[in-house]
């Protein structure tokens, strides 16, 4: 073994590796590759560490695309949204603001209750709405809390974003209150004309202000 070692300095010392340019630890890799006779096996990295290695790269790369493909998604639907903005009718009130609508609760549908009313209890309900249709019917507003002397109707479609009159007289907008009647404070009859099926959103003012809003289902 000395031998070997002397042998080996000797030769190292007659090449550009002469002087002290080893460590400790290379020269225990040194001994370890001759005494094995010219092989030595180093440390290989274990298999559960290339498969837990693997594994995370797979779930990082599987976070990434998921992310992305929510980017688009949402992206997509703003697109949508823009595609679907709220049509006002040149004509409408100027107090009837496009940010009402987004003030509609759609899970709140009117309901039936008193003498054959239909709408939201003790704030505003129609008799005449029991049965909806799309033809022509005549209706009868009534009002709670409120003396305002006149009532503006305003119908928003769910579907087509688009709002329509729904009063038949004048001017389609607006018209007078008459009092108290089937213990409402105002009320008023109508006639009225839903233009089309579908989800609607019936905004009240009176006297210019936000009353109230019924949601009603025109089916045929």
């Amino acid at each position: 073994m000395k031998i070997k070692l002397k042998s080996l300095r000797k030769a190292m010392d007659a090449t550009t590796h002469s002087g002290q340019h080893f460590s400790e630890e290379q020269k225990n890799n040194i001994r370890a590759v001759i005494n094995s006779g010219g092989h030595y096996n180093f440390h290989k990295p274990r298999r559960f560490h290339v498969f837990a290695m693997t594994g995370v790269l797979i779930a990082v790369l599987i976070l990434f695309v998921s992310s992305q493909f929510d980017l688009m998604a949402s992206i997509s639907r703003g697109s949508d949204q823009g595609d679907h903005m709220v049509s006002m009718p040149e004509d409408i009130p100027g107090f009837v603001q496009e940010s009402d609508i987004g003030l509609v609760d759609w899970n709140r549908t009117a309901e039936p209750f008193g003498r054959n009313l239909v709408g939201n209890e003790n704030k505003s309900g129609v008799i005449g709405m029991d049965m909806p249709s799309l033809e022509a019917q005549k209706w009868m507003w009534h009002l709670w809390g409120t003396d305002a002397e006149e009532l503006t109707v305003v119908g928003f479609h769910r579907e087509s974003q688009i709002v329509h009159p729904l009063l038949l007289n004048g001017n389609g907008w607006t018209t007078e209150l008459a009092g108290e009647n089937n213990g409402a404070d105002q009320h008023i009859p109508s006639s009225v004309k839903i233009p089309e099926r579908g989800e609607w959103a019936i905004l009240l003012y009176a006297d210019g202000e936000l009353f109230d809003v019924l949601v009603y289902e025109f089916l045929e």
